[in-house]
């Protein structure tokens, strides 16, 4: 590896030349930039992800939400009754423990702000990619969420043994 020097400081970073620093460094730019933007229409990422998923797959559970999103059941309660409180959802009686979740007028409005606000980030990061590289891209990162979501997985089955 060769000691890379940062181009924004003097110091000479250890770090710079390895990937996972690179996809965390890449990762906290891209998503705060897409926080700032959700945050002009009153939204959080954990929010806005909702309201598009909702969008996606009406009459989902708040289950298969969090199996989506990797959250917790117990941390996606209070969101998803913020997002009821807020006009944004409603829920419906999907069986008979759990509720279908569906967007109200308001929501729909909304998932069209944040969707159109989720098409310029991605324009302005990565618009300029040609396709064959995006799709590359898309291919490894994928494979990196598996491969994060397996080791969970090993781990958690270790622990319970």
């Amino acid at each position: 590896m060769m000691n890379a020097r940062n181009k924004s400081t003097s110091l000479v970073d250890p770090l710079e030349d390895f990937l996972g620093y690179q996809l965390r460094r890449a990762a906290f730019v891209t998503m705060s930039a897409l926080l700032d933007s959700y945050s002009a229409v009153g939204m959080n990422l954990t929010e806005a992800a909702i309201i598009r998923l909702v969008q996606a797959n009406p009459g989902c559970t708040q289950a298969e939400i969090g199996r989506a999103l990797g959250v917790k059941r117990t941390n996606l309660v209070p969101v998803v009754a913020d997002l009821m409180t807020s006009g944004l959802l409603e829920r419906a009686p999907a069986d008979g423990r759990s509720h279908s979740l569906h967007l109200t007028a308001k929501g729909v409005e909304r998932h069209r702000k944040i969707a159109k606000l989720h098409l310029e980030h991605e324009q302005y990061f990565f618009g300029d990619l040609p396709d064959k590289t995006r799709r590359l891209l898309m291919q490894i990162f994928r494979l990196l969420r598996d491969k994060g979501v397996s080791r969970r997985e090993a781990e958690g089955s270790a622990t319970s043994r």
